[in-house]
């Protein structure tokens, strides 16, 4: 059995890992969120937050189904954009509407 460590510790090793560590996939995922604007900068898209990447497929959650369907149409463009800015192989699209946080 492994000695436990500090979450300092585990933090600065997956600092040090390479691109599949857990703390590069969230800096990823802020970096392509922070960019969606950058992408296009229609209103809909501030509805959209990138949630996961699976292998070829990035997950996409929405706050209303009707900010999905503008990205659905542009859904080529957006993979393209993905592979030109963040190099990613992604080819395909997975959406979701984010379900209703209490209290918003």
């Amino acid at each position: 059995m492994r000695d436990p460590q500090s979450l300092q510790q585990w933090l600065k090793h997956a600092a040090d890992t390479p691109a599949t560590s857990p703390l590069h996939r969230l800096q990823q995922l802020e970096a392509i969120n922070r960019s969606l604007p950058q992408w296009c900068a229609d209103p809909w898209v501030r509805q959209l937050r990138v949630a996961n990447l699976r292998g070829d497929t990035i997950v996409i959650y929405s706050a209303s189904a009707a900010a999905l369907i503008p990205l659905r149409q542009r859904s080529a463009l957006f993979l393209e954009w993905l592979k030109h800015h963040h190099q990613l192989a992604c080819t395909r699209l997975e959406t979701r509407v984010s379900p209703a946080t209490a209290g918003t």
